[in-house]
């Protein structure tokens, strides 16, 4: 890559990494053109020329932040309880995976919660998340009627409560597997 390639790359990903920071800090609505300038280092011109409109900058910052949150597949779901002897391992492990997804993205999982108005990348990145949940909750083995309540019980809002609370990672898990299995 020559020099100026190099540059042009840095610059867009510096753009790219200030606006995913202020999306998660003020939101999508409330993040200009000129905070987003400011953030990176960069003119708002530069901004407008690495990206013409949100329809440009939305989707590269979802893309970056759904690689991060690494969503299980929804068809790979059942692999993921592969070897779980039991019901309470299949439940540990499930609210394993969906605290895991919390843990590697919830600034951003919380902008796709509150804001998927806000561009169809952020409906979708609900949508993904939603049908990968949904699918670790079915193969887990969780009883068709039972499921609604294992879903409030691993949802995002559950897990921020639980870390508020001061638990850590490990203890929020336990906690939640007990509850379920109970």
């Amino acid at each position: 890559m020559s020099k100026r390639a190099s540059a042009v790359a840095q610059t867009r990903r510096r753009i790219v990494d200030a606006t995913r920071a202020l999306h998660t800090e003020q939101g999508i609505a409330a993040t200009s053109w000129d905070d987003i300038a400011a953030r990176a280092g960069v003119g708002v011109g530069t901004v407008y020329r690495h990206f013409p409109s949100l329809d440009e900058l939305v989707p590269a910052c979802a893309a970056i932040s759904m690689e991060a949150i690494a969503l299980p597949d929804p068809d790979d779901a059942a692999a993921r309880f592969d070897g779980a002897d039991g019901r309470a391992e299949r439940i540990e492990r499930l609210v394993q995976e969906a605290f895991g997804i919390y843990e590697r993205g919830a600034p951003e999982l919380r902008v796709i919660r509150d804001e998927p108005g806000a561009h169809p990348s952020v409906a979708e990145g609900g949508k993904s998340l939603d049908a990968s949940l949904t699918a670790l909750v079915a193969a887990a083995g969780i009883a068709p009627g039972d499921r609604p309540v294992a879903r409030a019980m691993i949802d995002l809002g559950t897990w921020q409560a639980l870390r508020d609370q001061g638990l850590g990672p490990a203890e929020a898990v336990d906690a939640v597997s007990r509850m379920l299995a109970a």
